[in-house]
């Protein structure tokens, strides 16, 4: 159930990618960029075809089917056999890509001013499903580092969001076990806000322009930006 300002919480736990920074931005950048590094032109349903098969491979890494290093392989593989290309090109350009991507560090407008207004009176840490070398690369580009009291990147770990195990890894580094003190802040539905529920913690979803409500995942809060958000957190009045 939403309601105009939330209960206090000692942690805010963010998401990155489409939360913190544009990562479709990067990522769109990132793929033209290798591939052009590659001699191969993409058009533009060649790029709605890499995005079906990425998310396909991600969303069985959610689910537990495939670890991190399966979906390098399996979404470039896929993907270069989609072109016509070998599919054992696949991990060369699995690695060219990831490379590329993490210098893709593209902030959203106005995040890292909400991080500003935020760390004066909360801890603050980033939770996300993705590939250490990126996330950290990227991370490390964004100047949003003094902001975080951790940083929790599902493949360092060996554990993602959705998953029980993910959270309590990171309630126990953060040494603060009472679930009440801690809030889930993400664009996905499936990741961020089932993985807060599974975890036990109150959640907000970050919920993009055009997305629809799921009728069984059911998020504590929901904010269409960050000026809601910190409306949400009584922080509307906040010197800025």
């Amino acid at each position: 159930m939403q309601q105009e300002t939330a209960k206090s919480y000692r942690y805010l736990l963010f998401d990155i990618d489409n939360t913190l920074m544009d990562f479709t931005a990067g990522e769109r950048a990132a793929l033209y960029q290798t591939m052009e590094e590659e001699g191969f032109l993409l058009s533009e349903r060649d790029y709605r075809r890499y995005l079906e098969i990425n998310r396909s491979a991600w969303t069985k890494f959610e689910k537990g089917i495939l670890d991190s290093n399966a979906v390098q392989r399996v979404r470039f593989e896929e993907f270069a056999a989609y072109l016509g290309r070998n599919p054992a090109e696949g991990p060369a350009l699995n690695d060219r890509y990831v490379a590329n991507l993490g210098q893709q560090a593209i902030v959203m407008d106005g995040a890292r001013e909400m991080l500003e207004r935020l760390k004066k009176r909360y801890g603050i840490a980033v939770v996300t499903n993705g590939l250490h070398l990126v996330q950290r690369a990227r991370l490390e580009r964004s100047g949003f580092l003094p902001y975080f009291d951790g940083i929790f990147v599902s493949q360092e770990m060996g554990v993602q969001k959705p998953d029980k195990a993910y959270f309590d890894y990171v309630f126990d580094a953060l040494g603060e076990q009472d679930r009440t003190k801690y809030l889930m802040i993400g664009d996905s539905l499936s990741a961020d806000v089932q993985g807060g529920i599974n975890a036990g913690i109150d959640t907000c979803w970050l919920r993009p322009a055009g997305a629809a409500p799921s009728e069984t995942i059911r998020p504590t809060y929901v904010v269409r930006g960050y000026d809601e958000l910190l409306r949400l957190l009584g922080e509307e009045d906040a010197d800025r």
